[in-house]
């Protein structure tokens, strides 16, 4: 397939890339004059490149097969209220989505976000109403929207994968796991909530396995499909099999020493029933093993 992906400097887009050069399919990445390409060495000479900060970046020359959409700006803590940085991403996100389907794609998949819910105390389904408290959770939302109505109008394949937590190689370095893991290794204490939050965590490996059962599929499965484990994971806990991965004292981490942010999400867990029904339940890996795997690389990486 041809294939277009945008994000592919980004954490989740660049393990994307890598799995669909494998796979060997031709990949069209977008990219910019300020993109680094850190994440890229192993597929950057390998993919065509498309810089939106030219004029003509968007004149294929062949027909594309499917539209990954994984780029988005703003997702740090401190800037998922910044209305005016999010509606950015919903202007790229309509302008990707609109080339897409004049090009005639096959099939479009987005990635949405657990945030699209809000606050919630129990496991969420697709059918729960999406209620976000932040701009970065509405936005994902108004995207959402637009690519159904038009993709529906272009009788066009489409698929609103909605992320929960993802844990793997190559996070942001300014994220809650590499920061510690950095701080852990240099001994130094770590002041942190009380870490009573519960998240649904998937190692990225299994999230591209479920990627790959939707870009492989040969029916119209259309539709919002939450992908996720479905097990609740307490911060405190993660946080302390990480320092016991990495073999050094769990009394740097320093529980309670700061308060919650405001609006705190304190549980926020998914079913994936949806997507087992349609696609095929897929085991996932074990915490223990996925924490294995991910303080190895950070001990590698911060050597």
């Amino acid at each position: 397939m041809n294939i277009l992906i945008t994000g592919s400097t980004g954490y989740i887009g660049s393990h994307i890339t890598l799995k669909m050069l494998e796979q060997g399919h031709k990949v069209y990445a977008t990219c910019r004059d300020k993109s680094v390409f850190d994440r890229c060495a192993l597929f950057q000479n390998r993919v065509v490149w498309l810089n939106q900060d030219n004029a003509d970046w968007s004149a294929l020359p062949e027909q594309l097969d499917l539209l990954i959409h994984t780029a988005w700006a703003g997702v740090s803590a401190l800037d998922r209220d910044n209305w005016d940085l999010q509606l950015t991403n919903f202007k790229f996100s309509k302008e990707i989505i609109d080339l897409s389907l004049n090009l005639r794609v096959k099939k479009i998949i987005c990635l949405g976000s657990q945030a699209e819910y809000g606050i919630y105390n129990y496991k969420v389904t697709e059918n729960q109403v999406p209620c976000p408290t932040d701009a970065y959770g509405a936005v994902k939302l108004l995207t959402l929207y637009y690519l159904r109505n038009t993709a529906l109008q272009h009788e066009t394949e489409w698929y609103w994968l909605r992320v929960f937590s993802i844990l793997g190689e190559n996070e942001n370095d300014s994220w809650l796991l590499p920061q510690v893991m950095g701080k852990l290794l240099k001994g130094d204490m770590i002041e942190l909530t009380e870490g009573k939050q519960c998240y649904d965590y998937l190692y990225m490996d299994d999230f591209i396995h479920r990627l790959i059962l939707v870009t492989d599929s040969e029916f119209n499965k259309s539709g919002v499909y939450n992908i996720c484990s479905g097990r609740a994971v307490e911060i405190r806990h993660l946080l302390e099999l990480i320092a016991a991965k990495l073999n050094v004292s769990g009394n740097l981490l320093k529980f309670g020493a700061i308060p919650y942010r405001k609006n705190q999400n304190m549980y926020m867990v998914g079913s994936s029933d949806n997507f087992d029904s349609c696609f095929g339940k897929s085991d996932f890996e074990e915490l223990d093993e996925t924490v294995a795997k991910i303080t190895s690389f950070y001990k590698a990486k911060l050597k």
